[in-house]
């Protein structure tokens, strides 16, 4: 793998990186196939378009590359969570926006419950994720394109501290264009919240289904628009993901 990115990541990564009692380590194609399988097919992880695939179809998709690899997360002994990163400049999301050197896209799927749902665990897991990408790999932003259908990881987003700034049009789904950087990840976390939830901010706009099919969507905007918030909606539990 000699591209910048896979190698500029992994090689500022130990076997094992810990933060905040999370353990992140590169996926073993081999062990972690089975558990990643089950994971895709759950009911919540239908944003992945992974769901009834076969071990081999799964390896195919996740195996690194130079442009993109995955970390699974352990927590207290047992796999939690696997993020992939990837560079958006070679990825369909780069078609979209301006890319700029610094830029990290990120995916992630976390494990079912596994017993009581532990309130705040997903957002731990989210905030851990930034930290990797935005302080121990010190890239520039974080970049996210969530489903819009996706309404629980748009509140799991916004307390973080990213920040939607357009609606896109991808080839598998209508998406939100988002990003964070570090500054944004220790305002949001800086901010006094009531309950475990962000302080309400400006609903994203409400899109019609022809706007979602409008070709204005599927083209790249090199103007900047305002940010637009992810919107408040339940409190975060591993369940709820």
């Amino acid at each position: 793998m000699a591209s910048l990115f896979s190698s500029h990541c992994l090689t500022q990564l130990s076997a094992i990186t810990s933060i905040n009692g999370f353990q992140f380590r590169a996926l073993d194609l081999k062990q972690d196939l089975p558990t990643l399988q089950s994971w895709f097919n759950q009911e919540y992880a239908q944003f992945w378009g992974m769901q009834g695939l076969n071990l081999a179809a799964i390896e195919n998709l996740m195996a690194a590359t130079q442009h993109k690899f995955a970390l699974m997360g352990e927590w207290q002994g047992k796999s939690l969570f696997m993020v992939e990163l990837y560079d958006p400049a070679h990825d369909e999301i780069g078609h979209h926006y301006r890319v700029v050197p610094g830029d990290c896209g990120m995916h992630l799927i976390i494990a079912p419950p596994d017993g009581s749902p532990i309130s705040g665990l997903s957002f731990k897991v989210m905030d851990a994720i930034a930290q990797l990408v935005l302080e121990k790999l010190a890239f520039n932003r974080l970049v996210v394109e969530p489903d819009q259908l996706n309404s629980k990881i748009h509140h799991l987003n916004s307390r973080v501290g990213i920040r939607y700034e357009k609606a896109i049009q991808l080839s598998t789904k209508a998406a939100y264009l988002g990003f964070c950087t570090a500054a944004e990840r220790q305002l949001a976390s800086s901010t006094p919240s009531s309950m475990g939830l962000a302080q309400p901010n400006p609903a994203l706009p409400t899109l019609a289904k022809q706007d979602l099919a409008s070709p204005s969507l599927t083209k790249p905007s090199l103007t900047k628009p305002s940010s637009l918030a992810a919107p408040v909606t339940s409190p975060m539990t591993l369940s709820t993901l």
